[in-house]
């Protein structure tokens, strides 16, 4: 159906076999002949860096398995293993658009970042950012334990690596919102490796912030390329610090590459310029709700992120 501008490069330039890195039911992973992580999505799937999208909805089905080979060329990625062959001549060439934000004003800013945070906190997957974020607002609240009226005492806890994945998030996020407000490239990078490869899951939840803000950073006009070049330089030294998958998405990112639902978020945010914050917020709820859907938390987690560089882009503006 589509595949991403970059990946239609490499196939011209390196074609050979590689090897599938992980199945699942609306996307399969391979590591490409030249060292690259390339996605076959399926087609409720959307566009995404070095993502081919494919007339399939299932691919648990296809009988293609982690470490079966896949021989990739301009005609398409083909698997002997399960007779199976993707079709690349006629896809539609997808290119991660970008968002000029010098014409974008601060009022406007401060209105979009009001609306996402709304929606954030209505309709947001607590399990990550959202959850040490609420660690924060309980704690603030006097008198307020787990078994106070209206709680769900019967609900078990977080246990011990759940808090403590929660403070380090916590931690890590205050630090980077700190190193970025005083410019300080050394710290904007201790603070992003502090939250690298924090949490669980495939792409951990300090990746996903990291890589909301890094969108925003990456777009022309932002007065976060400071941030975005000690978050790309992180990024590039320690790729052993998190999983082959997020630490791709993580890179791609930083170079203003995301998927394309994010992309259209960050236009629409921009587009309905002479609403108020709650006006705004009922245009953005559909797309919104779509990148909410990214993963169980990591959609939650990535727009928590672009919120923080929103909110950062204001003050960086207002202290010009």
């Amino acid at each position: 159906m589509s595949i991403d501008s970059a990946l239609v490069t490499a196939l011209r330039e390196t074609p050979g076999t590689g090897k599938v890195h992980s199945v699942f039911e609306r996307a399969i992973n391979i590591l490409a002949p030249w060292g690259q992580l390339v996605t076959l999505a399926a087609r409720q799937l959307d566009n995404a860096p070095w993502t081919v999208r494919a007339e399939v909805r299932d691919w648990s089905r296809a009988g293609i398995q982690a470490g079966d080979p896949a021989d990739f060329s301009t005609r398409g990625i083909s698997f002997d293993s399960a007779d199976t062959v993707v079709l690349l001549p006629g896809a539609r060439e997808w290119f991660a658009k970008r968002i000029p934000l010098a014409e974008i004003t601060t009022a406007e800013l401060a209105s979009g970042a009001a609306a996402l945070d709304e929606l954030l906190v209505a309709h947001g997957v607590r399990g990550g950012i959202l959850e040490a974020s609420d660690a924060d607002r309980t704690a603030t609240e006097p008198g307020r334990t787990a078994a106070e009226p209206g709680s769900t005492a019967a609900e078990p806890g977080p246990t011990a690596f759940d808090a403590g994945i929660a403070q380090g998030l916590r931690a890590g996020r205050e630090a980077l919102h700190t190193a970025v407000r005083a410019g300080d490239s050394g710290a904007i990078g201790e603070a992003a490796l502090q939250l690298l490869g924090l949490g669980s899951g495939l792409t951990p939840a300090g990746d996903d912030f990291l890589c909301g803000l890094a969108l925003l950073a990456a777009q022309p006009g932002s007065r976060l390329g400071a941030a975005c070049e000690a978050l790309s330089a992180v990024v590039g030294q320690h790729a052993d610090r998190t999983t082959l998958l997020s630490w791709t998405t993580l890179r791609e990112a930083v170079d203003g590459r995301v998927r394309e639902s994010l992309l259209e978020l960050l236009s629409q945010l921009f587009r309905h310029r002479a609403e108020d914050p709650a006006g705004l917020a009922r245009h953005l709820r559909a797309p919104v709700d779509r990148a909410l859907g990214i993963g169980h938390t990591s959609g939650t987690d990535i727009l928590s992120g672009l919120l923080a560089g929103l909110r950062l882009e204001t003050e960086l503006r207002g202290s010009m």
